[in-house]
């Protein structure tokens, strides 16, 4: 019977299409993701995709190991020194330019041109200069040029910035009574607990896979079409006549219910997983698998996250929060499918709850409660950074550590309630 729902739903010509589009999305979205990787190379030409990434890992492993205070030391020495030889550069250029009479588009490309030559020249330790950049900016005021007024004498202070920075931020006119004083200790000593020194080496893909809207966007995707698929399940019967027939079988009214909800069940973590996990396989094989165990700190989008995790555990935690919000979404899409007995209906589900919340969360007297729609379920990688707290039992937690739990309860509450909707539906 298990096998019969799951032939119906994959026969029909619309889901045989949803499929192929999904299968689309899956490999521009792979592609683009690779191509969003690029390398500078020394004559100041881009290149991008795996071959940039070899380029990369070569350089930045020079630097692998743990980021103390004479790492940082060596990166402000080696960037002064970079920065400064393209000064006389472009002093140089500047010169010849005045010199000679070329159109002033060819004297824009030259610069330009010198530009990435310098780049080229800082990329092997650009995400160690980064955090620096980070470290000794103020919270959320971010200077791209900010390492290169450093000294050597600053690395010292490196890990004690990152507190005192978030101590700062609590006193700023920004956000000044924004957080009770339980929320800022601790806000504090989760700050506190990170591991030091940080752990570094080449992590690109982890990167261009958790860092970017590609796999948020793509989580969002399967969500919809996946709620096409399944939005007929428990309708069609009423829709093609068949329901007096269905339900006067003999295990119309339980094994066959079952049978749907195990199609729906299988469908959706199928197709999930699938997807999620081909994409992350075809980008970290062309991008590499090193780094995972780097502290999503040392990255540009989590360096203020609270949360003291490795790429990988972010991976899971990512793809695992994703997988338990689709199956939440879906539940409700299939729970109003058996209800209503009506596809239009069960389909409008899955858009309401992932599209809508986005646009409400603008809403300042909604932006709280939003944080907890299920739609955040497929953006946990985009949320580390978020300090959105919550008070329980008079313990705080972080948003990203309620969802999870509160989404497995509330699926395992509502998905048995899909059989006794379903198995009391009256034939007309």
């Amino acid at each position: 019977m298990l096998r019969f729902e799951l032939k119906k739903v994959l026969s029909k010509p619309m889901n045989k299409a949803a499929l192929l589009l999904l299968a689309a999305v899956l490999i521009i979205g792979s592609i683009l993701t690779i191509r969003d990787v690029t390398y500078v190379e020394e004559n100041g030409n881009h290149i991008s995709g795996p071959a940039a990434a070899r380029h990369l890992k070569e350089d930045k492993n020079k630097w692998k190991g743990e980021l103390t205070e004479e790492v940082f030391k060596e990166v402000i020495r080696e960037n002064a020194g970079i920065n400064a030889i393209g000064q006389e550069d472009r002093t140089l250029d500047s010169e010849k330019n005045d010199s000679e009479k070329s159109g002033s588009e060819e004297n824009d490309s030259d610069r330009i041109q010198e530009s990435n030559r310098i780049d080229a020249r800082t990329q092997g330790f650009s995400d160690i200069r980064q955090l620096l950049n980070l470290a000794f900016c103020e919270m959320h005021n971010y200077d791209y040029y900010r390492a290169d007024s450093l000294s050597q004498e600053d690395a010292a202070s490196f890990y004690e910035r990152r507190i005192s920075g978030l101590k700062d931020w609590f006193e700023s006119e920004e956000v000044k009574g924004s957080f009770s004083e339980q929320e800022k200790q601790y806000l504090i000593g989760k700050y506190e607990e990170m591991k030091t020194p940080l752990y570094y080496e080449y992590a690109d893909g982890w990167k261009a896979l958790l860092d970017s809207q590609y796999l948020p966007t793509l989580m969002m995707i399967v969500v919809l079409i996946i709620g096409f698929l399944v939005s007929g399940i428990f309708s069609d019967e009423f829709l093609l006549k068949a329901d007096s027939i269905f339900f006067s079988a003999r295990h119309g009214r339980d094994r066959a219910v079952v049978s749907k909800m195990g199609a729906g069940f299988v469908l959706i973590t199928l197709l999930y997983w699938g997807v999620v996990l081909l994409y992350s396989l075809i980008v970290l094989g062309a991008l590499g698998f090193g780094g995972g165990e780097c502290a999503v700190q040392t990255g540009l989008s989590n360096w203020n996250s609270i949360y003291n995790i490795s790429y990988f555990q972010d991976f899971l935690l990512t793809v695992l929060g994703g997988y338990v919000g689709c199956l939440f979404i879906m539940t409700i899409s299939m729970l109003v499918s058996a209800k209503t007995h009506s596809t239009i209906f069960a389909i409008t589900v899955p858009f309401i709850l992932t599209c809508l919340p986005p646009f409400l969360g603008r809403i300042e007297m909604l932006t709280r409660i939003m944080t907890l729609f299920p739609d955040q379920m497929l953006t946990i990688n985009k949320n580390l950074e978020d300090f959105a707290l919550y008070s329980i039992g008079g313990k705080i937690f972080g948003a990203v550590s309620v969802m999870i739990p509160m989404y497995v309860i509330l699926f395992g509450i509502l998905f048995p309630v899909i059989y006794w909707v379903y198995r009391r539906a009256q034939v007309k």
